[in-house]
C-alpha cells in the first residue's frame, strides 16, 4: 500500500533536558537552540515544530507548530534537579506517533526528525528502561523511517539509546562557546538530512 505524505513538510521534534546540569551555561544553551530553530526556517521544505521540556515536570511548549510561528519567551522554563530522560523520551515519541496516526495521510510529514538534548544520565525515570527506549527508537526508525539525533555531554547515552554515532553531538560544557558550537554542529546535521530527503523526494 502506498502512503501519500506531504513531501513539502518535515516535523522537527525536540525533547529538551532542563535539569540543573546546565545551570551555569543556561543562557548559552538556550541561545544555541534558538539559533538552530532560526536556521531551520530557511530550509527548502516547510517544517512543523514540537518542543517538549523535561525536569521536575514535563511540558509541551509547542505541538506541531508551523516553524514560522515559533517564538520563544525570554526563558523556556525553570531548571530543575532531576533528569527523567527515558520516560520523557518515550512519552514524546508516543505523543507524536499517536497524533500522526490520527492525521490524514496526505497531511502527514514526509520526515519526522526527533532530537534529544540531555546532560548527565537519567536519574528519575520510573516507568521505562534504556533497553525499552532503544527498542522503540529502533522500531520508529525501521518501520516509519523516523530519524533520531542526540546532543549530550555523556556519550553512554548514545549507546544506551541506540542513536547512531553520526547523529550524535557531544557538547563540551567546559569549553568556551561549547554549547554554541554543539548546536551549530547539530544544525548542520539536521539540515543535511532535510536536504537529502528533499532531493530523494524529487524536489531538487
Amino acid at each position: 500500500m502506498v502512503i501519500n505524505m506531504d513531501n513539502n513538510l518535515h516535523e522537527l521534534v525536540f525533547v529538551l533536558d532542563h535539569s540543573s546540569e546546565i545551570r551555569d551555561r543556561y543562557d548559552e544553551a538556550e541561545k544555541g537552540f534558538k539559533a538552530l530553530i532560526a536556521s531551520q526556517k530557511n530550509a527548502k521544505t516547510s517544517a512543523a515544530v514540537t518542543v517538549d521540556i523535561f525536569g521536575s515536570d514535563y511540558v509541551n511548549v509547542f505541538d506541531n507548530t508551523p516553524i514560522e510561528k515559533v517564538k520563544f519567551s525570554k526563558e523556556l522554563f525553570p531548571l530543575s534537579g532531576v533528569c527523567p530522560l527515558i520516560d520523557s523520551a518515550e512519552r514524546a515519541i508516543f505523543d507524536v506517533g499517536e497524533r500522526l496516526n490520527r492525521t490524514y495521510e496526505g497531511c502527514r510529514p514526509s520526515k519526522v526528525i526527533v532530537t534529544f538534548v540531555t546532560f548527565g544520565r537519567d536519574n528519575a525515570s520510573k516507568k521505562h528502561t534504556y533497553d525499552e527506549l532503544a527498542q522503540i527508537i529502533k522500531h520508529q526508525s525501521e518501520v516509519y523511517k523516523w530519524s533520531f539525533f542526540l546532543l549530550t555531554d555523556f556519550s553512554i547515552n548514545m549507546e544506551k539509546m541506540n542513536i547512531p554515532e553520526d547523529n550524535t553531538v557531544i557538547v563540551k560544557k567546559d569549553e568556551p562557546e561549547g554549547f554554541k558550537k554543539a548546536y551549530a554542529e547539530l544544525n548542520e546535521k539536521i539540515s543535511a538530512l532535510r536536504d537529502k530527503v528533499f532531493e530523494e523526494n524529487g524536489q531538487g
